[in-house]
């Protein structure tokens, strides 16, 4: 699978079994005998990031942004203060507790859980739940990518089925659009002046929509870190589709200063494929 195909349909026939190298993942009708901790469709996207993880480890930067200008601001300040972090996902195990325990017998390597402040808000207001009733847990899997080194490369949010915010139409709106998955950048040194040209030259050069964003306190160290989200809007398509600037710190002030373009970034997302006929709004 290419990166151009980073978070599509899996290129295995009908009915088939394929395997990742290296993960014990499978997919595929009867290929696994954890169906009772995840559904086959969340294996399969599973599947599908633990891919384009792989792939965008060992990618230029600035191709996972493309299409962008090879000489404009967007590749240069790309290439030059962010490296690839990430590749994330929303899974809905029976538990927390199975779901763990079933990533650990895959292979995949699960990092301490943390609680997720700002999925948990984007879930909250998406389906008009109480944010108290989300109990999103994040984790990181740590991957053993082609250079041999070993690398937290999948971010794992995890709703478990046995919550109070848990619902089937939930799942089936969130598997079938894919809201929350994502390619991440991290930038080490963040400055005021260094995310106003970032984010400005994404959204001309790359026709990325900011979807905002917020501060976890439980993640990056003792002032925790910061995470913006942005959409590619439908008239500037690109093999990836979301992304995230992940930044240590707490960055609120320069977050609540991000223009909100919430029209365009809710006709991002129709445009994305066909999801639950009930109305969802997007954070930001």
């Amino acid at each position: 699978m290419s990166i151009a195909r980073s978070f599509g349909k899996t290129n295995a026939e009908p009915g088939s079994v394929h395997r990742i190298p290296g993960t014990g993942i499978f997919s595929g009708p009867g290929a696994h005998t954890g169906s009772e901790v995840f559904s086959d469709a969340g294996l399969r996207q599973l599947d599908e990031v633990v891919r384009s993880a792989r792939l965008a480890a060992g990618a230029a930067v600035p191709t996972l942004l493309a299409p962008v200008p090879a000489g404009g601001d967007a590749a240069r300040l790309t290439a030059q203060h962010c490296t690839f972090d990430h590749c994330g996902l929303l899974l809905f195990p029976r538990t927390l507790e199975s779901g763990l325990r079933r990533l650990e017998e895959l292979g995949l390597s699960p990092m301490p859980v943390v609680p997720s402040t700002v999925v948990r808000r984007r879930l909250a207001e998406r389906y008009g739940l109480d944010p108290a009733d989300c109990e999103v847990h994040i984790t990181r899997l740590r991957l053993g990518l082609p250079t041999g080194r070993r690398h937290t490369a999948v971010e794992i949010f995890l709703l478990p089925r046995d919550g109070r915010a848990y619902s089937p139409r939930l799942e089936e709106a969130e598997v079938a659009a894919g809201y929350e998955q994502h390619t991440a950048f991290v930038v080490a040194r963040p400055s005021t002046a260094l995310l106003t040209r970032l984010v400005a030259s994404w959204r001309t050069e790359a026709g990325l929509l900011t979807e905002g964003g917020g501060h976890n306190p439980h993640e990056g160290g003792p002032d925790g870190s910061t995470v913006m989200y942005f959409v590619r809007e439908h008239a500037h398509p690109g093999p990836r589709r979301r992304f995230e600037l992940h930044c240590p710190g707490d960055l609120t002030p320069f977050i609540d200063r991000l223009p909100r373009e919430g029209a365009a970034v809710r006709r991002a997302y129709a445009a994305w494929r066909p999801i639950d006929p009930a109305p969802l709004s997007t954070a930001g």
